[in-house]
C-alpha cells in the first residue's frame, strides 16, 4: 500500500511540473500578442505549443482566472486576448461596481464578510474567480481578505478608518455608525 501512495504522489508531482511547464511556455508565446490583441484559437496555440487541446483550454483557464488573459473557451463566446498587468478583467466589471455600491450604501456593513457564494452566482462568477473579481475592491481599500476567528476567512470589509481617507458608507453617515 505504501508504494501504491508513492507513486500517486509522484505522478501528481509531475502532473503539476508538466501544468507549470506548460503555463510558463504559454505566457511566453502570448508575449508575442499585443495586449487586447485577438489570441489564436486553441488548436492553433496547442499546434505551436506541442500540447493536446484539453491541456491549453485548461492552461488558457487558469491564466483567465489569475487575469492575465480573457478566456473565451468556446466558440461563438467572442475571442480571447491578453490583458494589461492591473488591468480589470471585464467578468468582473459588473461585480466590482455593485459590490462597491452596496458598501457605500451600508448594506454590507464593516467588519462583516462578503456573502461571496451569492455574489458569485448573481454575477456568474466561478469561486475560483472571486480573488480577481476583489482586487479592485482590495486596492480601494473597502475590502480585505482576513482569518476571522468567529466567521473564518473571508473578504471583510473595512472599517471607514482603514479606507482612504476615513471615507464612511452612507449608512454610517446618516446613522453616525462606527465598528
Amino acid at each position: 500500500m505504501t508504494g501504491t501512495v508513492s507513486v500517486q504522489e509522484e505522478a501528481s508531482a509531475s502532473h503539476v511540473q508538466r501544468r507549470t511547464v506548460l503555463l510558463q511556455q504559454l505566457r511566453q508565446h502570448l508575449q508575442r500578442y499585443d495586449f487586447g490583441e485577438k489570441l489564436p484559437q486553441n488548436n492553433v496555440l496547442a499546434r505551436a505549443l506541442d500540447v493536446s487541446v484539453p491541456s491549453l483550454s485548461a492552461a488558457m483557464a487558469e491564466l483567465g482566472t489569475a487575469g492575465e488573459v480573457v478566456y473565451r473557451g468556446r466558440v461563438g463566446r467572442g475571442h480571447s486576448y491578453r490583458l494589461r498587468p492591473g488591468e480589470q478583467h471585464p467578468d468582473d466589471a459588473a461585480f466590482e461596481k455593485a459590490t462597491r455600491k452596496a458598501i457605500q450604501d451600508g448594506n454590507y456593513r464593516p467588519g462583516t464578510p462578503l456573502p461571496l457564494g451569492v455574489l458569485a452566482l448573481r454575477h456568474n462568477l466561478d469561486s475560483a474567480q472571486i480573488p480577481r473579481a476583489c482586487r479592485g475592491l482590495i486596492a480601494e481599500r473597502l475590502i480585505a481578505f482576513r482569518q476571522d476567528e468567529r466567521l473564518g476567512p473571508g473578504y471583510y470589509v473595512l472599517p471607514p478608518r482603514e479606507r482612504p481617507s476615513g471615507q464612511k458608507t452612507e449608512m454610517e453617515e446618516r446613522t453616525g455608525d462606527l465598528p
